[in-house]
């Protein structure tokens, strides 16, 4: 047989749960995908001065210690779909591993975690005008869930077999095994479609065998998101975005007289009930921090036996051109710098931040939001441009520092 020479752009990705075989989820990537996986190497040298003929021994040696974590990076497009009686998205997956979920119920559609269930999902629409809410309140664990992602070269490449790939139909499959979603980061480029890069680690990297043959086709029954995967009316154009700020009112904030809100406990009000920012761009990063663990043996070349997580670290920046009617009352960019720049009583200040792309209110709205109820915002800084701008930056918090709500994303999508 002839060698086979693999091209990037005849790639097809999917995933199954750690160890699975059964269930593939189907993830249309971006050009630019990775996965590799180094060592862990101790070099011993000599070093000695010369004997009474002048000799000295220079030479060195090499031990492998441990194979390093895997890593995998790739974007994929945010596309949300009504499926089957279902609102979901394509990347629904990946979203539930990165929340902390370990298992998937195709009977009753939802995400487990041990003996809790529907861990991930808030809320799943089954009408037209429904949406799924995904949150984070239960991904305060140690260790998430893992999965196994399969990457196929060759997997669109002419005659290709979506039901039959193997190397002795011309695909070469690797498989990460043991794999984790570490972050999560939206870029709203004003004039692009809305794109997620994902990034992780996993435990190994290997060669699907070459007498194996794999059906990603009949093995995606029970699947949310596939009819997303060719549909051509689910996705996001960034320059349909916007944003809303509003202060938020719990017991450490009082109203003003004017309905505004006092954050400081003197007589005037800090902040208005809320601003009206129109976007230029912005991006959202999401990270798990998870540490992979490896032993190292003398006489064995050890792997990655698991992973823990480290503190979940959701922030991100928006920019805007700098706005103001003149008036001293208007909610716009200004008036945010100057309310912000002036609450020096003010050490902690929170506001509810909703992104929303598209729509995801009625019923033919195609859309994704990302809420933060408890967001920590810096005050703005000036970019002098041609046209002057302000870029903020935010921290997503939670409503208290032992709890784990301070995310909330929405889809809303249509049947293909």
């Amino acid at each position: 047989m002839a060698a086979t020479i693999q091209l990037s752009r005849d790639t097809h990705v999917y995933i199954a749960p750690a160890g699975s075989t059964a269930v593939y989820w189907k993830i249309p990537v971006l050009d630019g995908y990775s996965f590799s996986q180094s060592t862990a190497t101790t070099e011993v040298t000599l070093n000695e001065m010369q004997d009474a003929s002048g000799n000295s021994n220079r030479g060195r040696a090499m031990f492998t210690n441990a194979l390093e974590p895997a890593e995998w990076s790739f974007s994929t497009y945010a596309r949300p779909v009504f499926d089957t009686a279902a609102q979901t998205a394509v990347e629904e997956v990946l979203w539930a591993f990165f929340l902390g979920a370990k298992t998937w119920d195709a009977t009753n559609k939802e995400w487990d975690q041990d003996s809790n269930t529907n861990v991930v999902v808030n809320a799943r629409g089954t009408t037209a005008g429904s949406t799924l809410v995904l949150d984070a309140n239960d991904s305060d664990r140690t260790e998430l869930g893992t999965f196994d992602l399969y990457f196929v070269l060759g997997g669109c490449a002419p005659g290709a077999d979506e039901s039959a790939y193997s190397e002795a139909a011309g695909q070469t499959i690797y498989k990460v095994a043991g794999c984790v979603v570490n972050t999560a980061g939206v870029d709203f480029d004003i004039d692009g479609i809305t794109t997620i890069n994902w990034s992780g680690f996993g435990a190994t990297v290997s060669q699907v065998d070459a007498s194996s043959a794999i059906d990603f086709n009949t093995n995606s029954t029970g699947t949310l998101g596939r009819v997303g995967v060719n549909a051509t009316n689910n996705f996001l154009r960034n320059r349909i975005a916007s944003l809303t700020i509003q202060p938020d009112a719990d017991v450490d904030q009082v109203f003003g007289e004017a309905g505004d809100l006092d954050q400081d406990g003197d007589s005037s009000a800090d902040f208005l009930a809320s601003y009206n920012l129109i976007l230029t761009g912005g991006s959202i990063n999401l990270e798990n921090n998870i540490t992979f663990l490896t032993p190292e043996e003398l006489c064995r070349v050890n792997t990655p036996i698991g992973h823990v997580t480290g503190t979940r670290n959701i922030t991100g920046s928006f920019t805007c051109y700098l706005n103001d009617d003149n008036t001293g009352t208007d909610n716009r960019s200004a008036r945010f710098f100057k309310d912000l720049s002036t609450a020096t009583g003010t050490t902690r200040n929170k506001f509810n931040l909703k992104f929303t792309v598209g729509g995801i209110t009625a019923a033919s709205d195609v859309g994704l939001a990302f809420e933060f109820p408890s967001a920590h915002i810096d005050i703005p800084t000036h970019q002098i441009e041609d046209v002057i701008s302000l870029e903020t930056s935010f921290h997503a918090l939670p409503s208290t520092i032992t709890n784990a709500d301070e995310l909330k994303i929405t889809y809303k999508g249509v049947a293909p």
